[in-house]
């Protein structure tokens, strides 16, 4: 059964951010506020947790590979291809509500021990899970919390809990209600910028 666990920021607390590591570390899984929405995650390198995030959002489509949640562009680069077209774009957009795919890097398929040539990949407006990447020092696999029964979106940290206590780890709770919006995805992988689907991110910083 999940922790439900209720912290803060400004500083984030050193204590729980170990905790919510050490389950990262274990193959655990941990529901985390992306600023937009809730977001399912694990250790990018888990491949028992990637296939519990498959089984918590069966919608998700099983050629597709889940998303990556960095902390800073630095750490998007070890990922995915940066040149200065796309760093400019990502300079503008990050954090916030955008998901951006890149083409992969040879570091990332060698470090899944799989062929990808792209990979989506974001960095959230919300300073909580920031620190807890940083504190992690990797990526982390994310997925979004399914809709609940009635045809929304998951709000609060509580609805998270009662839904899914029994699959997870952690649930971190900042105790604030988030939109349950979509990120604005973004095709960075040619010359141009392709509008995959238009969500919470504004356009107009492009």
């Amino acid at each position: 059964m999940a922790e439900h666990l209720y912290t803060f920021i400004n500083p984030s607390n050193p204590k729980h951010l170990a905790k919510i590591d050490h389950a990262l570390q274990n193959h655990g899984i941990v529901a985390l506020p992306m600023g937009t929405s809730w977001a399912f995650c694990c250790n990018y390198k888990s491949k028992k947790g990637i296939e519990k995030l498959r089984t918590l959002n069966p919608n998700h489509p099983d050629d597709r590979p889940f998303s990556l949640i960095c902390n800073e562009i630095s750490m998007i680069s070890q990922v995915g291809s940066v040149g200065n077209q796309n760093y400019r774009t990502l300079h503008r957009i990050f954090p916030g509500a955008f998901t951006v795919i890149l083409n992969s890097t040879r570091q990332l398929c060698k470090r899944l021990g799989e062929k990808r040539q792209t990979v989506g990949v974001r960095i959230p407006n919300e300073q909580l899970t920031l620190d807890i990447i940083a504190h992690h020092g990797e990526p982390l696999v994310a997925t979004s919390v399914p809709m609940m029964d009635d045809g929304q979106p998951c709000t609060m940290g509580y609805q998270v809990f009662e839904q899914y206590e029994h699959m997870l780890d952690i649930v971190v709770d900042l105790g604030e209600d988030l939109p349950g919006t979509d990120t604005t995805v973004l095709d960075l992988t040619g010359d141009e910028i392709v509008v995959i689907r238009e969500g919470a991110g504004d356009l107009d910083l492009l």
